[in-house]
């Protein structure tokens, strides 16, 4: 095994922890060793197995209050994760407003807006959007990323091909409603046939975002403030002819849908929760993506047996270092800020949060650093093991296996995706670069 040594400062931190904050084991030894005589050695070569795992769960894609919510429409494919497709479906709201009855009006056109709001993936590529008619009418109902798809006519009603913006925006994509379906809409509406969010929904059922793009891209509609039909038309009742604007805003039943398919590529075999696929079939990496349902898990099969120095006394610390396979900040694909580390079973199941830091009380969580100052971009996730890697050794905790994964609960907004859509590689323990390590601190006379 390969041992780093340190000294100065690390012999006098190892000193003053012992003897003012370490107990139990870590006083090993105090009879033959003289405290003034120790050092702190970092091993960093315990053998660690990782794998993918599937998830087999769902989260809430629609919403019920007018909240900045928003819709994903796109596709991400990997030779190793299979594809991820997501497709959005509205409802269209109705407006009070003064037009029924109306006979000083003249309509000048209709127009349907979609307010983009962020894009994930490679921005550089052009991204292809398409919108359908809905057949019947979206239930005003709850909504998740595996809901069924609400059927929708196969011919677009319109398409579009536009580079999307690498960060969040209000930008809006406008579709003009062909003249003569305006027209019958604004008879409609004058003479009272659509009156309500149900006549509105009976005569346009609502609509389905789609993309056919090739590249690895999401784009996020909003669902309420920024998406919908507006309709231009003219008081010419008098000289000015005031021109006047009447907006139909998508409605509260709307929801976007994820389709995942592994056939043919090395998860293919994900199919329950019990199922695994070892790094070592997908070019020693794993996945971590609430979206494509994939987790890591992570086994140290051989932790008791790490070499011990002579004269060893104990653990003074242990941390879980993540590699993220990245290299550079403006890829436009952002990780999770913040990674959380489970106990599991042989069935995959998640049985705790992990005691984490030196008393094994903190949360089991690691935040998402970088630094691009030096010549190569480093980022990394770290969680304090201490107190768990420290019972595991003495055998006072089972050594069971270990799940990194985002936040399991819905986000705080549900219609917000940005969480569910992030994907993560991390690295192996095998790699060269970006390389998962358990380090830990031994200490030890000198």
């Amino acid at each position: 095994m390969r041992t780093s040594w340190f000294s100065g400062l690390f012999v006098l931190l190892a000193v003053a922890t012992l003897w003012a904050c370490q107990s139990g084991d870590l006083d090993v030894g105090q009879s033959v060793i003289n405290p003034q005589e120790l050092d702190v050695q970092s091993i960093d070569t315990v053998t660690i197995q990782t794998s993918t795992i599937a998830v087999i769960e769902s989260y809430t894609t629609s919403a019920t209050t007018q909240a900045d919510t928003n819709m994903l429409v796109g596709n991400w494919n990997d030779a190793n994760t299979g594809k991820l497709t997501a497709r959005g479906f509205s409802s269209l709201g109705y407006p009070t407003n003064s037009l029924q009855g109306a006979s000083n009006l003249q309509l000048d056109s209709l127009v349907l807006e979609l307010g983009y709001t962020y894009s994930y993936g490679d921005t550089s590529k052009v991204f292809n959007l398409a919108i359908h008619q809905l057949r019947q009418p979206l239930d005003p109902a709850v909504y998740y990323t595996n809901s069924s798809v609400v059927a929708y006519d196969e011919k677009p009603l319109f398409q579009r091909s536009f580079l999307l913006r690498p960060n969040t925006g209000t930008r809006r994509i406008r579709f003009r409603i062909p003249d003569a379906t305006a027209r019958e809409f604004y008879s409609r509406l004058l003479s009272g046939d659509i009156n309500s969010v149900t006549s509105m929904n009976e005569y346009w059922k609502g609509f389905a975002l789609a993309s056919s793009t090739t590249e690895n891209l999401f784009a996020a509609f909003s669902a309420f403030r920024a998406s919908g039909l507006r309709l231009y038309y003219r008081d010419v009742s008098g000289v000015a002819q005031t021109a006047n604007t009447l907006y139909f805003p998508f409605g509260t039943a709307n929801y976007s849908q994820f389709l995942t398919d592994r056939s043919g590529t090395p998860l293919a075999s994900l199919r329950t929760r019990t199922d695994a696929v070892s790094s070592t079939q997908t070019g020693q990496q794993t996945y971590v993506s609430r979206g494509a349902g994939l987790r890591t898990k992570i086994v140290f099969p051989y932790l008791g047996q790490f070499d011990r120095p002579e004269a060893y006394a104990g653990l003074n610390g242990a941390t879980l270092e993540l590699g993220p396979i990245r290299r550079t900040l403006f890829d436009n694909t952002t990780p999770p800020a913040q990674l959380l580390l489970y106990e599991s079973n042989s069935q995959n199941e998640l049985l705790g949060t992990v005691p984490a830091g030196n008393l094994g009380s903190a949360t089991p969580g690691a935040t998402y650093v970088f630094d691009n100052r030096g010549p190569e971009f480093l980022d990394s996730y770290t969680f304090d093991l201490t107190y768990y890697i420290g019972q595991v050794i003495r055998r006072k905790l089972p050594n069971r296996p270990l799940i990194v994964t985002t936040n399991i609960v819905n986000p705080t907004r549900p219609g917000d995706l940005r969480a569910i859509v992030q994907r993560l590689s991390l690295g192996s323990g095998q790699r060269t670069t970006d390389r998962m390590r358990l380090r830990l601190y031994i200490t030890s006379g000198i």
